[in-house]
């Protein structure tokens, strides 16, 4: 791995749990919007995805963040990132997963935790037609996490990643799932009902499951939601499949580059048993948890993201 040693994580004392520590992180803390260049990327399979850009010297080293479930480069976490990336000089993409982003995908499906297919075209592809040969810094948010795990472990990381760094992932797609259907975690799974259900009206031609919107109607709990869209629309026999197939804790072993897992104990997204305690037998893979922070919250007693400084010094220490 590296020489990496984190600053001590003191978290705001007015955000007293995971739920304040996430929510005041995903809608309430300040951070202005980075100058993006969008830029739309037809795919081989004649889908398309958005990739918005900050710009910086051809020589710069260049940041690659996949967001979390329903994110997009908007999202905060996506700014400050991609912000600290401008300050330092840095270039910086947020590549969007299908659907996101403010723009429609053309084909049937949408994205899951396991779909790496779009970050591997961008990678190995994509990038290196441009004469953009150098290794990238890859960070995931969230599910955007599970999918750079997946990547990784399978794609060609050796040759185009320097070094990852996956954030408050589910790793473990069915205790996540069992987590969030009790107690407050519950009402969150709302927020990505409702986005979910517009995007299959919005495509219900394409999905041609006329009982698909009255199931997402009435899903309460994660295991509603994949049963109901993402396995069926992905060619899963249902959740518990999806699931056991999918879950990035399976292919950890296997990552070939320095990659930092971060977390917080308290993240009420993910349950601490889940979570990677140590290298999981890769010695490029480790795991540095919080005791708070929720889920890709980290906000510090001063107001201002730990996760940021954390993430970058984890970088520029390999």
């Amino acid at each position: 791995m590296t020489n990496f040693l984190p600053s001590p994580f003191e978290p705001a004392p007015w955000l007293p749990n995971g739920h304040f520590q996430s929510v005041f992180a995903s809608l309430f803390m300040p951070v202005k919007l980075p100058k993006y260049r969008r830029e739309l990327l037809d795919l081989p399979d004649g889908d398309i995805i958005a990739a918005d850009w900050i710009d910086g010297p051809a020589d710069a080293p260049l940041v690659v963040l996949i967001h979390g479930m329903e994110g997009s480069s908007e999202s905060r976490y996506a700014r400050l990132l991609m912000n600290e990336s401008h300050h330092r000089g840095w270039r910086g993409v947020v590549l969007h997963m299908r659907s996101c982003g403010g723009l429609m995908n053309r084909l049937r499906q949408f994205y899951h935790a396991g779909f790496y297919q779009d970050i591997e075209y961008f990678l190995d592809t994509l990038l290196p037609s441009r004469g953009i040969h150098q290794k990238v810094y890859l960070l995931g948010v969230s599910l955007g996490g599970s999918q750079v795990a997946h990547y990784l472990a399978r794609g060609n990381a050796r040759e185009r990643v320097k070094a990852a760094v996956i954030i408050s992932a589910p790793l473990d797609l069915a205790a996540s799932a069992d987590f969030m259907s009790i107690g407050f975690s519950r009402r969150y799974v709302a927020k990505f009902r409702n986005s979910l259900l517009k995007k299959y009206h919005l495509k219900s031609e394409l999905i041609d499951d006329a009982n698909m919107a009255k199931r997402l109607a009435r899903a309460k709990t994660f295991w509603d939601l994949d049963n109901a869209a993402t396995a069926p629309i992905h060619g899963f026999r249902d959740a518990a499949h999806y699931y056991a197939e999918m879950s990035a804790k399976n292919c950890l072993k296997d990552i070939p580059v320095s990659t930092l897992y971060l977390a917080s104990r308290d993240d009420p997204f993910v349950p601490e048993a889940s979570m990677p305690q140590d290298s999981m037998g890769s010695r490029h893979f480790a795991s540095l948890l919080t005791e708070q922070g929720g889920h890709v919250g980290f906000v510090d007693r001063l107001g201002k993201s730990w996760m940021v400084s954390t993430v970058f010094k984890f970088l520029t220490s390999v």
